[in-house]
């Protein structure tokens, strides 16, 4: 078994790579770093919303997001608006320019996925998605133990 799963360690691995330097190829084209078209989607999703609320359904940290909303104000995809209750914290809005750039990355991202999946059935999407999930619980229950060492 352990030759076995040393062999799927190194396909993740492979699948994860070239998935995101395909991404990241593409968008980079656009002058967007890999981590920020969910940011731009989830503002499209979602009007007038925080930094803070970008990091905790993105799940990433407050300086990362911080990071990838100026690169992105600089270049022109979104907008702060100062927020008159609290004018420590601005609302976010996108501009055109991100509007048009969040059309491209849904339809980019589906024939990604498209090209991804080709030639499986639903069941086996299905299924591989059970293993992934399985695989991921299985991590998230040991990183919660109090002694994360092997």
């Amino acid at each position: 078994m352990k030759e076995k799963v040393k062999k799927l360690d190194k396909e993740f691995k492979k699948y994860h790579f070239l998935h995101r330097e395909i991404i990241d190829a593409k968008f980079r084209e656009y002058g967007l770093g890999f981590g920020q078209p969910p940011i731009l989607k989830f503002l499209s999703d979602h009007e007038n919303v925080t930094q803070k609320e970008i990091a905790e359904h993105l799940n990433i940290t407050q300086p990362a997001v911080a990071k990838a909303l100026k690169k992105l104000e600089e270049s022109g995809f979104i907008i702060r608006l100062e927020n008159k209750k609290d004018t420590r914290c601005h609302k976010l809005k996108l501009t055109k320019k991100g509007k048009e750039i969040v059309g491209f990355a849904d339809n980019y991202f589906l024939n990604i996925d498209n090209i991804t999946y080709t030639g499986f059935t639903d069941d086996e999407i299905e299924l591989l998605s059970s293993f992934v999930k399985r695989m991921n619980n299985n991590l998230i229950s040991f990183s919660k133990k109090e002694d994360t060492n092997v």
